[in-house]
C-alpha cells in the first residue's frame, strides 16, 4: 500500500518520517543553492526552523528575516529568535575545522629546512615543529607576500598598501575609493578582489562604513572592536575574491586550510553582526549564495589567522600555521621578513611565534587581560604556568 506523501521545502517525503533538523537544513540549503534566485521563500523559513530546533537562535534569525522579505509573517518567529538569545550565556566559543588538501601548495613551499606542519596536540591542533635541532637565526618560513591585504592607513595604495606616490592611479571607476601606486597594483586588485565590487555602491558604503568604525575605535583606544572592524574588512575582501571566481568562500582553496574558531556574544549575533551581513547579502544579492552561517565561518578563520599590523591587515598561510607562545622561540628577522629562530630549538619541539609582542614584557595577570581584550586565550606553558 502506498503511503501517503507530504512536502518538505520542495520535497516529499513519506508521511509519518520524522526529518532530523540536521537532515531538514542540509536539505533546504541544498535547495537554495540549487535553485539560486528562484529559490522559494518557504526554503529559508524551513531552513530557519531546523537552525532553530538546533540551537542556533541567530542563524534562524537571518532566515526568517529573508524569508518575511517575501511571506507575510507575524513576527513570531523573529520573536523566539530574540527570546532565545535572551538565555543564551554572554560568551559562547565556535570552531570551524580545516583540511589539509592544498597544504602542499600554500604552505610546505614556504617553510624552512628542518620544519614541518604537523598535529601537534588537540587544544591547538596543528603547528610547525622542528624535525632536527635548529640552530638560533634558522629559517622557519621563507619571505613571502600575503594572499590578501587591507591597508588600514589613509593615502596608502588599496591593494600593497605602499605610500601613494605623488602621482598615483586611481580605479578607473571614479566613483570608487581604490587608489593605487601603480598600473600593476590596479591591474593586481581587478584580479584578486576588487572587479566584482567596484562599481557596486552599496558594497562600497558598507567598506567605507567599518572603515570609519575601525579608525574610530583606534581613535578611542578600543582594541578589540579595533580588530574585530580589521577582521571584517578582510573578510569583505575573500568574498569579493571568491564571487570573482563564482564560488563560495570556504570552498576556495586558500580558505579550506584555515582552521578557525571564533569567541562570540550570541545577542551580537543577533545584532550588529546580522545587520552587516543583511547589508552586505543586499548589495551584493548573495542570500541565495553566501549563507549566514557561511559569513560566520569566513570571519571565524579571518579572525583566527590575520596578522594585524598597524598599517594593514593581512592573511599569510604559512604563517597562519603557526602558533602563539608569550615566551616564542621565532620572530619576524625584519630585514628580510622571513619568520627566523630566536634560540635553539630542539628536534621535536613546536616553533612559535608572538601574535602580540607588544605584551611580553606584561606579569601574566596584565597580559591575560590583554589578551582578552584581543579575543586571545593563550595556551601557551607560560600563560599554563601563570608566569
Amino acid at each position: 500500500m502506498r503511503r501517503t506523501m507530504k512536502w518538505w521545502c520542495g520535497a516529499t517525503v513519506p508521511s509519518g518520517t520524522d526529518i532530523s533538523p540536521q537532515v531538514l537544513k542540509n536539505h533546504c540549503h541544498d535547495m537554495i543553492i540549487t535553485l539560486g534566485p528562484a529559490t522559494p521563500p518557504e526554503a529559508f523559513l524551513f531552513r530557519g526552523n531546523a537552525y532553530f530546533e538546533l540551537g542556533f537562535p541567530y542563524l534562524a534569525l537571518a532566515d526568517y528575516n529573508t524569508a518575511a522579505g517575501v511571506l507575510n509573517l507575524s513576527g513570531a518567529h523573529q520573536n523566539k529568535c530574540f527570546l532565545a538569545l535572551d538565555k543564551f550565556p554572554e560568551t559562547q566559543v565556535a570552531t570551524y575545522p580545516s583540511s589539509d588538501s592544498h597544504v602542499h601548495l600554500f604552505v610546505t613551499p614556504m617553510l624552512g629546512e628542518g620544519v614541518a606542519l604537523q598535529h601537534v596536540n588537540d587544544a591547538v591542533g596543528r603547528g610547525i615543529v622542528a624535525q632536527k635541532a635548529l640552530q638560533g637565526g634558522s629559517t622557519v618560513i621563507k619571505p613571502c607576500e600575503p594572499w590578501l591585504k587591507y591597508p588600514i592607513l589613509d593615502n596608502s595604495c588599496s591593494n600593497c598598501g605602499c605610500p601613494l606616490p605623488d602621482r598615483s592611479f586611481p580605479c578607473n571607476n571614479e566613483n570608487c575609493h581604490e587608489e593605487y601606486c601603480s598600473r600593476d597594483c590596479r591591474t593586481m586588485a581587478l584580479g584578486l578582489y576588487h572587479r566584482h565590487v567596484c562599481y557596486n555602491e552599496a558594497f562600497q558604503n558598507i567598506e567605507l562604513d567599518v572603515y570609519a568604525q575601525l579608525h574610530a575605535a583606534q581613535k578611542d583606544g578600543d582594541v578589540s572592536v579595533r580588530n574585530a572592524t580589521a577582521a571584517q574588512l578582510l573578510a569583505l575582501r575573500v568574498i569579493s575574491a571568491a564571487l570573482i571566481v563564482q564560488t563560495v568562500p570556504s570552498v576556495l582553496p586558500q580558505m579550506r586550510i584555515l582552521s578557525g574558531k571564533l569567541s562570540f556574544n550570541p545577542k551580537t549575533l543577533g545584532g550588529s553582526m546580522l545587520h552587516l551581513y543583511e547589508r552586505l547579502s543586499r548589495a551584493l544579492q548573495i542570500q541565495t549564495i553566501i549563507s549566514y552561517e557561511e559569513f560566520l565561518g569566513v570571519l571565524a578563520r579571518i579572525t583566527a589567522n590575520c596578522f594585524q599590523r598597524e598599517d594593514s591587515i593581512e592573511l599569510h598561510h604559512a604563517r597562519s600555521m603557526m602558533n602563539h607562545s608569550c615566551r616564542a622561540n621565532a620572530a619576524e628577522d625584519g630585514m628580510t621578513g622571513a619568520i627566523v629562530t630566536k634560540q635553539p630549538v630542539e628536534e621535536g619541539g613546536e616553533v612559535c611565534i608572538n601574535y602580540y609582542p607588544q605584551l611580553k614584557d606584561l606579569p601574566y595577570a596584565e597580559r591575560t587581560v590583554e589578551l582578552r581584550r584581543r579575543g586571545f586565550v593563550c595556551q601557551c606553558t607560560q600563560c599554563q604556568k601563570k608566569i
